[in-house]
């Protein structure tokens, strides 16, 4: 039997966005690295990347669930006016 792990919509996603922000802000702060040394670089940038990505899952789910509340608005019934019966005129 294989069985195939499925991962947590919220935690992997979450994870997934910290791991991007690390990779992206160790390709731009090279310089960063060289004087710091890599061991506090690296403990500095895990920091940096928890934090920013606090802000990524709450905006991600605000977005959804402005999704799901909009939905069409329903008709409006209104009264059928019934015709009022014609006065007879006189002959």
């Amino acid at each position: 039997m294989s069985s195939s792990k499925t991962p947590k919509a919220g935690k992997s996603s979450s994870k997934d966005a910290r791991h991007d922000i690390e990779k992206k802000l160790d390709l731009l702060l090279v310089d960063l690295k060289k004087d710091l040394g890599d061991t506090k670089f690296k403990s500095r940038i895990k920091k940096a990347a928890k934090l920013l990505s606090k802000g990524v899952e709450k905006a991600k789910k605000k977005a959804l669930s402005a999704k799901k509340k909009t939905k069409p608005a329903k008709a409006v019934k209104t009264k059928k006016a019934t015709a009022a019966p014609a006065p007879v005129a006189a002959e």
